[in-house]
């Protein structure tokens, strides 16, 4: 355990580079009274901040198991909200802990005792204004939720719309900001000492935790993306994500309708067929994924109410992913690739998606990666495949060669294992492969529409139109600094000479790529113009002429 003796050299200055020594000493407390006090007698910590070991400390060997996880749950949920929301990251990180622990994780629950309604009441005074009252025909002081960062209450307003009350506890926002830098003095000193707590990169994990953790308090943000999903979802009514009522909004308080209806569960137990609304689930769930790049980052069940009319409802907005296009395009690689069982493909699209930290062995990552896609895909049935389960186990093993991907990737993977997992739990006879074939589909012929096809060779000429403009600047700028001596560089004249033949032939490359794609963009434009085919190739003469000359030129580009 070099990571331990490590972090006792420096738990000195880990502690007084904490700003809140009070809260370090109650967090530690808290892990040693549920069985981690072995940790903390390793970093000295109970000397350093007075812990008193309390209860049976977990041995070193017992840390992967499921008691390990289930104490870990209890000491998150005792320190409150910012530890259960690290809580629930971390459970889709299984590259960074074992599944024995993730899987428990997966149970942490976010509910707490209710505040009392006379805090709540002051807090909607100091946001609402003096009369708030004046605003409510009823404002019910029996919560309908209570979570660590808000209580819910239901309220109807003085027109008789229905509404639910999101109010965020008060004093919340400088006890998360306390966690989040004794989070990221941990991570920092972590990182320093350790080359594979760098290769996980701990600080960038907090870093997007405390980013994602900042949004989801300022309930401004969960306001602006329930108004872009509903407008993602405005074509399918049946869908529906609850109005907010911005007047009555603020980065505290969130005035939402309220929307009724039932859970999953509810409908297994009346003996209705849970199989048109698990379809309808998955068209949400995979249309928010592979069509509109911005999805729920947290659409289990709880999140989901089924309405007397059997559309779907979807609360608690404040959670999501993004996908930007080049991210899409990867997607699209990956998952054509898997769908071919090419696992070369699978390797070399993870690859070049993934953010790599140190070193790396190739030849060693594409062996894992091959050994674990044959383990998911040998002699199984597409309706049989797991798409999310393989995702996830190809990111806890990319971890094993410095190689993790992208936050908004991970969160995207544990979405489609959750969509996945709710079919397999509710309806075992859907197929989620099936289900996701029409969008998958969708997104491969929106990428190589010509359309798409336009508007890439039109941002690939814009950027090497640029460089192509600055190249002659450059050069020139470049021999003057090493005419007047303001660059100097030991190099022969020899040498020298090289250096200008080698500039004069990047710029006849520049030139080369810039007219192929000039030719790429206008054979583009006119496949568009109803032109006659020519020879049946189903494209007009021109276009054929211009593709011909890209290819010319590109191929001249590559000698």
């Amino acid at each position: 355990m070099s990571v331990l003796r490590t972090i006792v050299s420096s738990s000195r200055a880990l502690v007084t580079g904490a700003k809140d020594v009070a809260r370090f000493r109650e967090i530690a407390t808290v892990f040693a009274k549920h069985g981690f006090g072995w940790v903390v007698s390793q970093l000295k910590l109970r000397r350093e901040l007075q812990v008193e070991h309390e209860g049976a400390a977990l041995t070193r060997a017992a840390l992967a198991s499921p008691e390990s996880g289930q104490r870990l749950v209890q000491a998150f949920t005792e320190l409150g909200p910012t530890f259960v929301k690290l809580g629930q990251i971390l459970s889709t990180r299984p590259d960074l802990l074992p599944e024995t622990i993730t899987h428990e994780l997966t149970q942490l629950q976010d509910r707490v005792s209710a505040l009392p309604f006379e805090q709540i009441e002051e807090q909607l005074r100091q946001h609402l204004g003096p009369g708030f009252r004046a605003r409510f025909e009823t404002l019910d002081e029996e919560p309908l939720a209570s979570a660590s960062i808000a209580q819910v209450h239901r309220a109807t307003l003085v027109d008789g719309t229905r509404v639910v009350l999101k109010i965020q506890r008060p004093g919340l926002k400088p006890k998360i900001v306390s966690d989040l830098n004794i989070l990221k003095a941990i991570a920092g000193y972590l990182e320093d000492a350790f080359p594979e707590a760098s290769a996980m990169d701990l600080r960038g994990t907090i870093d997007g935790f405390a980013k994602s953790l900042s949004q989801e308090v300022d309930f401004r943000i969960e306001a602006r993306n329930m108004d872009r999903f509903r407008r993602n979802f405005a074509e399918q009514p049946q869908v529906r994500i609850p109005r907010v009522f911005d007047e009555l909004s603020d980065s505290d308080v969130l005035c939402m309708e309220f929307v009724e209806g039932r859970k999953f569960s509810e409908v297994l137990e009346a003996g209705e067929d849970p199989g048109p609304i698990v379809e309808q689930y998955f068209n949400a769930s995979y249309k928010m994924l592979f069509i509109d790049g911005f999805f729920h980052g947290d659409l289990h069940p709880g999140n989901v109410f089924i309405q007397d009319d059997g559309g779907l409802a979807i609360i608690d907005c404040g959670m999501v992913g993004r996908l930007s296009r080049p991210m899409k395009d990867k997607l699209i690689d990956i998952l054509y690739a898997v769908l071919n069982e090419d696992l070369e493909a699978v390797a070399r699209t993870f690859y070049a998606l993934a953010i790599k930290r140190g070193k790396v062995d190739y030849a060693a990552f594409e062996s894992d990666v091959i050994e674990i896609g044959d383990r998911f895909l040998g002699g199984v049935s597409l309706s049989e495949l797991q798409i999310g389960e393989l995702f996830a186990e190809l990111v806890d093993g990319a971890t094993r060669h410095n190689v993790r991907m992208p936050t908004d990737f991970t969160m995207m993977f544990k979405a489609i294992v959750t969509t996945e997992g709710l079919a397999k739990t509710i309806a075992p006879d859907v197929d989620p492969v099936e289900q996701a074939r029409p969008f998958i589909t969708a997104m491969i012929t929106e990428r190589y529409s010509p359309e798409r096809l336009k508007q890439v060779a039109i941002a690939d000429l814009h950027m090497l139109s640029g460089a192509l403009r600055s190249a002659p600047r450059l050069i020139t700028s470049l021999l003057t600094d090493l005419q007047s001596g303001n660059l100097a560089i030991g190099v022969a004249p020899e040498t020298l000479a090289r250096v200008q033949q080698a500039a004069d032939a990047r710029l006849r490359r520049i030139v080369r790529a810039a007219l192929a794609m000039t030719c790429m963009v206008c054979g583009t434009y006119a496949l568009g113009l109803g032109l006659p085919g020519f020879l049946g190739l189903g494209m007009p003469l021109i276009s054929v002429l211009l593709y011909t000359g890209a290819a010319t030129l590109l191929l001249l580009w590559r000698r």
